[in-house]
This record gives C-alpha cells, sequence and structure tokens, in this order.
C-alpha cells in the first residue's frame, strides 16, 4: 500500500527546497505519512481503509509564515476539520495539530494530522558555548574539572576527589568547612551534572588536557560526595553556631589542602593528580 501526492497546477505554486515543510500523518499507523514538498500541493491519498483507490480529496497551500496552511476542499463530499464541516470547494485556515477527516463523518473515513515541520535552520541550530580551559580547572590541583562538584553559596567548582580530601582534612581540625577559594563558609556541595558535560567537552576538544589514569583512580578513591551533601553536624545546631574567627580563616587560609603545612612560604603543591610542580 503507498499514498501519494500531487503537486498543484496553480500558477501561484511555488516549490520549496527539497525537505518537506509539513506532512499528512494518518492517525491509522498502517497508513504512511504524506509529506508536503511544495507551497501548493494537491493530496491524492486514501479516503477510506478498505478503498485501495487513491482519489484527489484537497489542496493544501501554505500561508506567509510558518504557522498554518490553507485546506481548499477537492473531493465531491463535504469534509472535517478539526470536527468543523468543510463544503465541497471550501477552504479553512489549518494549523499544525489540525485533524482532518477525508469525508463528512468520521466513522468509515481515514483521519489525519496536519503537522508544520521545524524550519531547517532551526533544526539544525545548536547552542554553541565558549570557555577559557583556565576557567574550568580546579583551584586545588590547577587540573580540569574531573567530576566536578559546586559549593554553596559561593558557587566555586572542584573536583570531587579534591574536595573531599580538603573536606575530610577541614572536619577534623575545625568547626567550619571553608572554602579553599574564597574562604566561605560553605553549607552545602554537590554534584554539577552540567558543569560535568562542559568538563566532558573540553577534553573531547583537547586531549593534552587529560590526566593519566592512575591519576583518575586517585580521585575518584577520593571521592566521597555522591549527591547534594550538608556539610556539619544538624542544620538547626549550625546555624547556631557563631562565625568562624579571624585566627580559624587565617589558619585555614594559609594551610595547604594537600600537605598540611601551614608555612607556605615557598612551599611546592605537589599535586596528587598531576605529575608537574606547581610553585605557590
Amino acid at each position: 500500500m503507498t499514498t501519494t501526492a500531487e503537486t498543484g497546477q496553480s500558477s501561484g505554486s511555488k516549490p520549496s527546497d527539497d525537505d518537506a515543510w509539513a506532512k499528512l500523518v494518518p492517525l491509522d499507523t498502517r497508513f504512511s505519512d504524506i509529506e508536503i514538498r511544495c507551497y501548493d500541493m494537491v493530496i491524492c491519498s486514501e479516503i477510506k481503509p478498505s478503498s485501495l483507490e487513491k482519489h484527489e480529496w484537497c489542496r493544501i497551500t501554505k500561508n506567509l509564515g510558518q504557522s498554518s496552511a490553507t485546506i481548499h476542499n477537492k473531493s465531491s463530499d463535504a469534509i472535517l476539520v478539526d470536527e468543523a464541516v468543510v463544503p465541497k470547494d471550501g477552504a479553512v485556515d489549518i494549523i499544525s495539530g489540525s485533524e482532518i477527516v477525508p469525508g463528512p463523518e468520521e466513522q468509515g473515513y481515514l483521519q489525519y494530522r496536519f503537522t508544520i515541520m521545524p524550519a531547517p535552520e532551526s533544526r539544525t541550530q545548536l547552542l554553541q558555548i565558549s570557555i577559557d580551559p583556565e576557567h574550568a580547572k580546579c583551584s586545588i590541583c590547577l587540573n580540569i574539572w574531573h567530576d566536578v562538584v559546586t559549593a554553596a553559596p559561593c558557587l566555586h567548582n572542584f573536583c570531587n576527589g579534591c574536595f573531599s580530601e580538603w573536606m575530610r582534612r577541614s572536619e577534623e581540625k575545625h568547626k567550619h568547612v571553608l572554602c579553599p577559594q574564597c574562604r566561605t563558609t560553605v553549607q552545602y556541595v554537590g554534584k554539577n551534572h552540567f558543569l560535568k558535560n562542559i568538563q566532558e567537552e573540553i577534553l573531547k576538544v583537547d586531549a593534552a588536557l587529560r590526566r593519566p589514569v592512575e591519576d583518575i583512580a586517585v580521585l575518584d578513591s577520593s571521592a566521597s560526595i555522591q549527591s547534594n551533601l550538608i556539610i556539619g553536624s544538624k542544620r538547626k545546631r549550625r546555624l547556631n553556631m557563631p562565625a568562624p574567627t579571624h585566627e580559624e580563616r587565617d589558619s585555614l587560609r594559609l594551610q595547604c589542602p594537600q600537605c598540611g603545612n601551614r608555612n607556605l612560604s615557598g612551599c611546592v603543591l605537589i599535586s596528587l593528580y598531576s605529575k608537574e610542580k606547581l610553585s605557590i
């Protein structure tokens, strides 16, 4: 069984590009879609499921813009458009989603849904985000994020393994966990799936930024953040705690998150996840 559509011979007929701009989708899935590739097209197709004959029963004309068309009844009887009767030689505007019956009643006739296709440019247009890889680096290990997590409320981003280790060291020695980048008291930290996608795209573009498999294994073994995580004890108790003192902030500010050395003057930060030595 095939369904055909023939181009109208009207002088106003204007062919579109090779892509169909609309189609008639039969509600009975045994029948094929009718693609409309011209701005003015006469449709010849089955009218009843029981009939193998194809009949000319409408002409569809594209209106200006992409939002509507006009259907002209070319059959010898009335047709239904969105349950409204369109008499012989009558016409009515249709939009995407309009339901059309090529006969005067729903029973016994095939039913079609008119669907306008997206414009080619809108189908292929992709959102492109430009980002400097330097802005996608963890401030602890100074490499591209791996399994990136975001601390709040400051919204700074780190590797899961890096921040998990920082968090463990901080909780052992202090009442508060401060952001290693801005020293704001961290209230919670959780995985950031959006930034993880960006991280993966950066590594696809520049494979040189990838870390060795061994380093990734070390990071993953240190990672403890699996979802949104409240840091500290119960929230009510935390809210009643005093803010960290200047001494506590200074202590954390001067403590190396990797080696624990409080005197960073001349300290060399050896990343656990990189073989490079970075002078601070």
